[in-house]
């Protein structure tokens, strides 16, 4: 099996060792929870979740850990795994400790209905610096499991390596890599191998991109390969009071001047292969100079998706526009809108419209807007075209939060005038953090109501999108 998956939204609430030093007796604890979502037209469903445990206590060390991942695509399961281990060692003196691991873990696409490891094991913490650690393990012990691939009980073999190296009190790179053989049949093994990057946010926020593999031996099938890649944010939670510094504002970084062209782009996706084959893309361009009068901004946003060879999303947006201030608060423009949506009947929609507005309040920090106007629309949908005159009205919020972080949304409302019944209903709503003076990271809900849709469509799409952006 070859299955790669890269959730489009990770939602990651997680512990961070080395960041703070705590007490001897201190727990320390941290979840995750993460998912992807799109309704409508199209249904896909990615879930994660986890938690983590650990506590010190004199020379007693104890860790536990449960993780579990779901997907289903347009009605199937594409993927479904728990895994959960408990360890506890004791120090011996000098960097060498003992402990016990039994370890646990259901993975029916792999052919695991269930695997209970048990290991006696011991340690050596090989490295014990301020910034850089690695800790190596090893021990005998026995494996029993049922499943496609092999049931019954086996001695085994366990080797577990892990690291990490903090940059800056700000960065930490991360990594594991565990060997499970069979004595009787070497050929037989499974390794886990994970690393990742943990980047601090801002206080007790941070930025975590982690990948996870797995490859089972030859002698258990041909399907042999896991690969799980999730990106998005981090919560730490120590026992003791952590430093709520932050990084130097990158937004702060990042100075315009009036006539030059900023490019922003983004990307998102997911993709799996094996016991379900599916693929999913998003992307996005936006081009925009400003003056202290005008503004021009061209842009596009698109998505593909497929499963099992079908279809499940198909999606473009195309706009430009013009803005030129008018002084007192009043600005007028004209915009050009171009959309497609293979999965709601709409081979292609064109709409040109020409705009005035008003910003109600506009400042450093906050900035809401409303324009209208009328608009000449052009579309085929289903399987016939038409053009007719409608109403425009558009509401644009945008509030930055800190020097980093700054939330958006915009809803419009576009109507024909001569059935107002007939409407096609928009919002967004995100929020986009720099990581740097270039990068930064975008959470976006787009919804999308069509009142009177091709036949056979559903009125209503919803997409949960989770990418980075690069502006330069």
């Amino acid at each position: 099996m070859a299955f790669y998956r890269i959730p489009v939204l990770s939602l990651i609430v997680a512990a961070t060792p080395g960041v703070a030093e705590t007490e001897a007796d201190d727990w320390r604890a941290g979840g995750n929870v993460g998912m992807t979502l799109a309704a409508g037209n199209s249904d896909s469903l990615r879930a994660t979740a986890g938690l983590e445990v650990t506590r010190t206590l004199g020379k007693w060390e104890m860790q536990a850990s449960v993780a579990a991942n779901y997907g289903m695509d347009d009605g199937r399961s594409s993927s479904e795994r728990v895994e959960a281990d408990f360890q506890i060692n004791r120090d011996l003196g000098g960097r060498f400790y003992t402990g016990f691991s039994p370890e646990f873990l259901h993975d029916p696409p792999a052919g695991i209905d269930w695997r209970l490891v048990v290991t006696p094991l011991l340690g050596w913490r090989a490295i014990e610096g301020e910034k850089f650690k690695l800790r190596l393990e090893a021990g005998p012990g026995f494996t029993w499991q049922d499943g496609s691939r092999r049931g019954g009980g086996f001695s085994s073999l366990r080797l577990h390596g892990n690291s990490s190296y903090q940059f800056a009190g700000n960065i930490r790179l991360f990594q594991s890599l565990t060997t499970l053989f069979s004595v009787e049949e070497p050929d037989q093994f499974t390794i886990n191998a994970e690393a990742g990057v943990e980047s601090r946010l801002s206080g007790l926020w941070s930025l975590r991109v982690t990948a996870k593999a797995v490859y089972y031996g030859e002698a258990q099938a041909s399907q042999d390969q896991d690969l799980l890649l999730t990106a998005g944010f981090g919560y730490n939670h120590l026992p003791t009071e952590l430093e709520r510094d932050s990084l130097e504002s990158a937004l702060g970084k990042v100075k315009f001047k009036a006539g030059q062209w900023r490019i922003s782009g983004l990307l998102g996706g997911s993709l799996s292969r094996g016991n379900s084959e599916a693929v999913a893309v998003q992307a996005g361009l936006e081009l925009k100079r400003k003056t202290p009068d005008n503004e021009l901004a061209a842009g596009f946003f698109g998505s593909f998706g497929e499963t099992g060879g079908k279809t499940s999303s198909g999606s473009l947006s195309v706009d430009t526009h013009f803005q030129r201030e008018q002084g007192n608060g009043w600005f007028v423009g004209i915009r050009g809108d171009i959309d497609h949506d293979a999965l709601a009947d709409l081979p292609w929609r064109f709409a040109l419209t020409p705009f005035g507005g008003w910003h109600l309040l506009k400042n450093k920090r906050t900035q809401v807007s409303l324009e209208a106007g009328p608009s000449a629309v052009m579309e085929e949908q289903g399987e016939s075209e038409d053009s007719y005159l409608a109403g425009y009205l558009a509401a644009k919020v945008e509030h930055r939060i800190g020097e980093k972080s700054r939330l958006f949304g915009d809803l419009s409302w576009l109507s024909e005038a001569s059935d107002w019944a007939s409407f096609l209903l928009s919002s967004e709503v995100g929020i986009d953090h720099a990581l740097s003076d270039k990068v930064s990271l975008k959470l976006i809900a787009r919804n999308a109501f069509d009142s009177s849709p091709a036949p056979g469509r559903e009125r209503h799409d919803f997409q949960l999108i989770s990418a980075l952006g690069v502006s330069f």
